[in-house]
């Protein structure tokens, strides 16, 4: 059961499990989007406004310090402007590695230990020359002006990276939605893809009842402690429920919620409250990141609808196809049912208005019209429980069954209701099987039954029974004309009738079909079996891995 929390009048749950989605078919997938989420993490915000780093200012003092050696060992040896390009180099890498504020302290440093060093007098920082302050200025400007473009260019291509992730992101996001087919798989869509865009955990919040549960979290393997949801951020996503409007999250430093949570409203009802952490102000990619956060919502949003959209189109599907076969079922009963009925009155009326007047040959023949076309009568209304009892959904009592005693019982059945039919059985004996006798006796009697009708008479029906490791079959063939190709893939469908003429609802073989899926087994055909003519049904049940009981 959830676990539910009271925090004034909000109502929170959570689930055992954070996320309805099997673990263990996207661990694979999870490691990704955490991999890509790592990738993203990353900021460089050494922009040309950046405060001066400590390993920033290690890093010029030691170009100063190489290009101070370097002048020293080379003094004497080129000509004497060489030391002060040789500072100017020091500036420029300081500028361009470490940024503005760098740039400008290494330029001050340069000007300082080149005068102290190098400039008569030595090792005094007084100004002799006026043009000192000329060659001061210079090494201000190119520090400035070098590490201003640097940091400009920086940022530049941060963003274009930044933007280059977003879109990625994004690419991914709308993949996994075309293949989503359910809203587990679209939550956990939404919340992976989040926490790449947010850098950091998100969760998805389904209300159920007025109770929102969490039905999604990124890591999934994150417990909600883990995911930071406090009394704060509870209350926040119950603001954004109740009011259908994005709950922005708390500054940093401040008190108040740290997740930043968004409805997905669809006529005028929230479905889904996502939430995602806090995002970083000052990142130089914050607006695309939001931008791709909006996307994301949006596409979600659509997509939950397309899918119950799709649902409604599957319902109304249904209800149109079982309309048609319930009218299709009227249509066959005062067809099919009128003629035995009018074969049994118009035989009783005979016999009660003539009586003895009949000779005892038309008697018998008017009683032996009643019997065959009331037993006509019983195998339709069968047929109809069956369809019906399918329809309505099979609640099967398996137990173990001896397929052999199945088929002795449906070939009895079918020797008295086909007295002049022959009918063979060879292999009966098989190992036992967990069935519903009556289901599997009915589906091969209804065999036995399609077999005779499209044999020339009198009918010659085989019966083959076999068993392998892992099945049983029961083959059930006639010596008819076969199953035209171009009918042999719709004899399975309800009403559907390989030759129009022939007595019969067009029931027979779906639910032949229907009970045989029903215990787990399956029914094939296959036509023409011997001589181009003939065809075969074969019935293949699984045998249990348990032993017989």
């Amino acid at each position: 059961m959830p676990h539910k929390e009271a925090t004034g009048d909000f109502v929170w749950a959570h689930k055992d499990c954070v996320n309805t989605v099997d673990r263990s078919a996207i661990t694979a997938q999870n490691q990704a989007m955490q991999d890509q989420s790592n990738r993203m993490l990353p900021y460089d915000d050494r922009g040309w406004s950046a405060l001066p780093s400590v390993w920033g200012g290690m890093g010029a003092t030691a170009f100063l310090g190489l290009a101070a050696l370097t002048t020293h060992l080379t003094l004497g040896l080129l000509p004497e402007p060489t030391g002060l390009f040789l500072f100017f180099a020091a500036v420029l890498l300081s500028a361009v590695r470490f940024g503005f504020w760098i740039g400008i302290a290494s330029a001050f440093a340069a000007f300082a230990a080149f005068n102290f060093l190098f400039v008569l007098p030595l090792y005094t920082f007084r100004i002799a020359h006026p043009g000192d302050l000329v060659v001061l200025a210079e090494f201000l400007l190119v520090a400035g002006l070098t590490g201003f473009l640097a940091g400009r260019l920086r940022e530049e291509a941060d963003a274009a990276k930044g933007r280059a992730a977003v879109l990625e992101v994004l690419s991914s996001f709308a993949s996994e939605l075309a293949e989503a087919h359910d809203l587990a798989a679209i939550e956990h869509a939404l919340s992976a893809h989040l926490a790449a865009l947010a850098l950091g955990p998100s969760v998805v919040l389904r209300p159920t009842d007025e109770v929102l549960q969490i039905t999604a979290a990124f890591p999934v393997e994150a417990s909600l402690d883990e995911a930071s949801l406090d009394a704060a951020d509870m209350q926040a996503a119950d603001r954004a429920f109740r009011r259908r409007s994005t709950q922005d999250s708390t500054q940093p430093g401040w008190q108040g919620a740290r997740f930043a949570f968004v409805p997905l409203v669809q006529n005028d009802t929230v479905v889904l409250v996502l939430g995602h952490h806090s995002l970083n102000r000052q990142r130089s990619d914050l607006r695309y990141r939001e931008q791709a956060i909006e996307v994301i919502c949006h596409q979600g949003n659509l997509a939950i609808e397309r899918m119950g959209l799709a649902k409604a189109a599957d319902e109304a599907r249904i209800t149109a196809d079982r309309e048609s076969l319930r009218a299709s079922l009227l249509t066959s009963l005062s067809h099919d049912l009128r003629t035995p009925l009018a074969t049994i009155l118009g035989a009783i009326t005979s016999l009660r208005e003539l009586g003895d007047t009949l000779p005892p040959e038309a008697r018998a023949d008017l009683q032996l019209a009643i019997e065959e076309e009331a037993q006509r009568l019983s195998r339709y209304v069968d047929n109809l429980l069956q369809m019906t009892r399918m329809q309505a959904g099979l609640s099967l009592r398996l137990v173990w069954v001896d397929p052999g005693d199945v088929v002795a019982a449906a070939v009895a059945r079918a020797a008295r209701a086909f007295p002049t039919a022959q009918i063979t059985v060879a292999g009966a004996d098989l190992p036992m099987i967990r069935a519903e006798a009556a289901l599997l006796e009915q589906a091969l009697f209804n065999l036995i039954d399609n077999a005779v009708k499209f044999s020339a008479k009198p009918a010659l029906v085989d019966i083959a029974c076999a068993a392998s490791t892992a099945e049983v079959t029961l083959t059930v063939t006639d010596h008819g004309p076969g199953i035209a190709p171009e009918a042999i893939n719709h004899i399975f469908t309800p009403f559907f009738r390989a030759n129009p003429a022939a007595p019969g609802t067009g029931l027979g073989l779906t639910i032949c079909q229907g009970l045989v899926q029903a215990l787990g087994g399956s029914l094939t055909a296959e036509s023409p079996v011997q001589g181009m003519r003939g065809s075969a049904l074969h019935i293949r049940l699984p045998l249990p891995t348990g032993p017989a009981r």
